[in-house]
Formats: structure tokens, sequence, C-alpha cells
């Protein structure tokens, strides 16, 4: 029993606890910690689900007067590390502290001196300290953000983070959000460049919603989604990025279904129930996409129809002529789901075995089974075969400024006293 709960954590990705980064601040310029941690961990109902992160914790700080560095959750690899923190104050310090004795054309000098500072670290490439250009491009457009005169500088700071950011990690993609989020909101934004920095916000919501999915946030995906219908909003003529938005929507609903139903499945999983251990078998292999993970489970019950469907994956993976057996196992299991992701992936997966089957020349004599895999090849796409990166928001990041990132004509006017 606690071998079978250790292994289901394992699977769902039960979380550790909590951890700041910014260490490394020198001792002269340590400053008290907060009274209110950033993190706020929420103990979730659902036993498969690790403690969850608040949207806001994920966010960098925009304020003028920046005197502490971002606290992240543990396992979140932070925008900026302790070392980078240390040498901007260090660098930077003194003029930081004393910014608001500046006029706006003075803060315009200063950010545009931090910019030149990330510049020349991004040009060094992997031998640059790329942490530390994107906290002195987030600090530029901190302060420059709400300026009229700032926009330009601000709106530099931007492309110069796009061009250093990785889309793959959520932190550095919440970086990009809160800068555009804002930006897009301003009146001193000029109103082309608040319509283009919506759809780039737009789009690193969604990213950003679809890697914490990956980790198992519920709450911080469907928090980020709640505030994307601002953006959706005036992007009326960009109808690929509003389908992107309505698939990236529909899959953070559907996923917290899924968890929301595992989660009430575990116990009975626990118990050796089939329908159960089936379902937390496939999300763990499919949907978590690691196999290794729950790789003990066929053996708890052998006689299961998930020990049978693991066995004919096992046999594919060596042999060619045992991908169709796989296919039609998991297209079965698949057409009997429920609408959703864990269906849709399922699916996916026997598309990959037949595709497999048919291309290899080793099946060429087996004419039926070659008929039938193609047969079946439509009718699984038919249902919804989907895989992990069907979604990706990211492919289009140039900078607001360049016509690439700009939607097209809305279909209807935009207000000229909104956005």
């Amino acid at each position: 029993m606690r071998t079978w709960a250790a292994i289901a954590a394992m699977v769902l990705g039960v979380g550790a606890g909590w951890g700041a980064t910014g260490r490394g601040v020198s001792a002269a310029r340590k400053k008290a910690e907060p009274k209110k941690p950033a993190i706020v961990a929420v103990s979730p109902d659902n036993p498969l689900l690790p403690p969850q992160v608040a949207a806001d914790a994920l966010m960098p700080e925009l304020s003028v007067l920046q005197k502490m560095p971002m606290v992240a959750p543990a396992g979140f690899e932070p925008i900026y590390r302790g070392d980078d923190w240390a040498a901007y104050r260090e660098q930077f310090g003194d003029e930081a502290d004393n910014i608001g004795r500046k006029k706006s054309s003075g803060i315009a000098e200063f950010a545009t001196r931090l910019i030149a500072a990330a510049d020349a670290e991004a040009a060094k490439g992997k031998d640059g300290r790329l942490g530390l250009a994107r906290l002195l491009y987030l600090r530029a457009v901190g302060l420059t953000y709400r300026n009229r005169d700032g926009f330009p500088v601000a709106n530099k700071a931007v492309e110069g983070y796009q061009r250093v950011m990785d889309v793959k990690d959520p932190l550095q993609v919440a970086g990009l959000w809160t800068m555009t989020n804002q930006m897009s909101k301003m009146a001193v934004t000029p109103k082309p460049e608040r319509i283009a920095y919506s759809g780039i916000a737009a789009r690193a919501n969604m990213q950003l919603a679809l890697l914490l999915l990956d980790r198992d946030q519920i709450d911080a995906a469907e928090g980020m989604m709640r505030q994307i219908g601002y953006h959706e909003g005036w992007l009326k003529g960009d109808t690929k990025t509003r389908r992107q938005i309505a698939a990236v929507r529909a899959q953070v609903k559907q996923t917290a279904g899924l968890l929301a139903d595992l989660g009430q499945k575990y116990e009975p999983a626990v118990r050796g129930d089939d329908a159960a251990l089936m379902e937390i078998y496939l999300y763990g292999r499919y949907v978590k996409c690691k196999p290794e993970l729950v790789a003990d489970l066929p053996g708890r019950k052998p006689a299961s129809a998930m020990a049978q469907l693991a066995g004919a994956i096992a046999s594919a993976e060596k042999h060619v002529d045992a991908a169709f057996t796989a296919a039609e196992m998991l297209k079965n299991v698949g057409e009997n789901m429920p609408d959703g992701v864990l269906k849709r992936r399922t699916l996916w997966a026997a598309l990959g075995y037949y595709r497999t089957y048919i291309k290899d020349p080793s099946t060429e004599r087996e004419r039926i089974k070659r008929t039938l895999s193609r047969m079946a090849i439509e009718a699984v796409i038919g249902d919804g075969a989907q895989g992990p990166h069907a979604i990706d928001p990211m492919a289009v990041t140039a900078p607001a400024t360049q016509p690439a990132t700009r939607p097209a004509e809305p279909e209807t006017p935009i207000a000229a006293d909104a956005h």
C-alpha cells in the first residue's frame, strides 16, 4: 500500500517544499526579509496534486524601486540568481536607490545604461550572465513603462529580454507576460503598440498556462486563463491567436477536470480498481510523458487490462510486428473515454504505433493489417488524437514594434478611447 502511494505521488508530480532564490547578496547590501512571503503554498484537497502556487508568485517585480530579489518556488528555475542580483546592486544599486530624485529624462538615461549593460552580457551568449541580462531588462522596463517619453526605452528592453529568454522556462515566460501585460494597458504606450503588446501578452499567457499544466499547477494555470480575456478582446482580427486561446482554455479546463477525476479515483486505484489503474497508467505515460514512473504498476495486478496493455506496448517497442496490436488496444481504450486530454493523448499514442507499423518495410506482406491501420489512422485523427506539443503559442515572439507581431485589421472598429 505504501509503495503504491509513493509511485502514484511520483507519477502525478507531488512537489517538494519551497525555497527562496536570490542568495548571494553582499553583506553590505543585504536587506531584512519581507514580512509576507512572496510564495503562497496552498494545500490542495486533491491528493494527487502538489502544493499549488499562486500565479502572482511567479511574476517579477516591476516597481520603480525594487529592494529585494525575486523569490521563486523550489523546483522552478529563477529568472535570475543571487549572484546576478548582487552584480546588479554592486554596479547600479546606489543610483537605483536614489532614482526618485531624477527627472523622467534622467530615469530614461539610467534605464538606457541598464539596457546597454544587459546587451553586453547577452552578446557573450552562453559565456555571459544571461540571468543578469534578464534582470537588467526587467529593471529598465520597471523604470520607464509608465512614462510616455520612456516608452521607447521600455520597448527596447522588452526586445532585449525576448532575445535572452527561454520560452520553455515558466518564470522567464512569466517575466515577458508581466511586462507586456502592463505595457498593453498603459495610455502612454502608442495605440498600435498597445494592441501588438496584447498579442505578445496573450501568447505569453498561453505558454505559461501550458507550462504550469506540465507541472500540475492547476490553480495558477486557471488563474492565468482568467486574465487572458482582456487581451483576447483586442485581438479581434488575429484569428490564429484567438483560436489558440480557445484551444488552451479548453485544455486547461479539461486537464483540471481530469486531475479532479483522478483525485476521486485515487483511493479506488489504491484498492486495485481496474478502471482507475488504467487511467492513472495512461496519464503517467501519455500526459505526463514519464513511462518510467508507471513501470511498476502492471506488476501490481498482472491480470488486469492495464497490465495487458502495458505488455503489448512493451512488445511493440521491441518488435515492429507487435505495433499493430498495441495500436489496436490503445485505440479501443481511447474510443471509450470521454472527450478530454487523456483521450486525445491515448489516441495520439495509437496513431504513432499505426504509423510505425505501416512505415516499416518488414510489414509489406501484411496487407490486411496495413489496410486496417490506414483506416484506423483516419478514425483516431477524426476522434481527436492530439500530441503534447500541438499548441505552440510562442512561435512568434518578435518585438512588439515589428510588423510580424501586429494582428490583422480588426473586424469591427476599436473604440478610440479604449486600449
